[in-house]
């Protein structure tokens, strides 16, 4: 039988309230970067591309908070090893290795132009290549050698930009300004307009069209309310013989 806590009994010390403020342990601690090794590189790695320039191993360890990087030898060879990360023995200097290799405004024309069968590239990727490559697509556009997209939007969004392509055609493909003066002189017809040329011209529009009315087949199989003519199959027939019709309603026979 379970013991009853009354008023005023004493606490056991096993019982005593939690402090105000106290630690409570029943999640795991914020470890940060956490202490697995694979974390931990890619932490590195994440702080390398975001960082877009070459740095030492001593910031690159505190900047990016993994000290490791100092005393786990087995996790500086993994870094220095791996595929994205490009190791300067030289200067002893770590720098993030891109998709693209830029660093001029005539990189980026020979790399688009490679890209041109393909179509365009997009400026995100570019910019991951190179800091400065939003300048050198403004200029390369203002030649008249790239094409640019753009996003839409309102404030900081609009404008931005997106993708560039090669300008095939570029200043010497430019249309004669006759014809885009002949053709901003062109004007849409309205509906009313439109109609009545279409009638002129003895077309009609796809809205005026009758469409053909189809005869629906009756489904095989189904009983309908309309059923009711259909011949019955008398059966027990050989109850004639003992005098009884079984076309007739039964009616019983009134004794006397």
């Amino acid at each position: 039988m379970s013991a009853v806590k009354r008023e005023g009994s004493p606490v056991s010390a096993s019982k005593k309230k939690r402090a105000p403020g106290g630690t409570v342990y029943s999640q795991p601690l914020d470890t940060g970067i956490g202490r697995h090794w694979k974390t931990q590189l890619f932490t590195a790695l994440s702080f390398l591309k975001s960082h877009n320039a070459p740095i030492r191993l001593d910031d690159l360890a505190i900047r990016s908070e993994v000290e490791a990087l100092l005393n786990n030898h087995e996790l500086l060879e993994s870094f220095k090893a791996h595929e994205r990360v490009l190791f300067d023995e030289k200067t002893e200097l770590y720098r993030y290795k891109p998709d693209f290799n830029l660093s001029s405004k005539a990189d980026l024309l020979t790399l688009v132009r490679r890209y041109a069968p393909r179509g365009g590239l997009t400026v995100k990727s570019l910019r991951e290549s190179w800091a400065g490559v939003g300048p050198a697509i403004e200029e390369l556009e203002k030649e008249g050698k790239v094409l640019v997209t753009r996003t839409g939007g309102a404030g900081d969004k609009e404008g931005q930009l997106k993708a560039v392509f090669l300008d095939e055609l570029g200043h010497t493909g430019k249309v004669d300004k006759e014809f885009v003066d002949l053709w901003a002189t062109l004007k849409t017809p309205n509906d009313d307009e439109l109609a009545a040329f279409f009638v002129k011209a003895g077309l009609a529009a796809a809205s005026s069209v009758p469409t053909a009315v189809t005869a629906k087949s009756k489904k095989k199989g189904k009983k309908g309310a309309g059923n009711n003519n259909r011949r019955l199959k008398i059966t027990n027939t050989h109850l004639k013989d003992l005098g009884i019709d079984v076309s007739k309603d039964y009616v019983p026979i009134k004794k006397k």
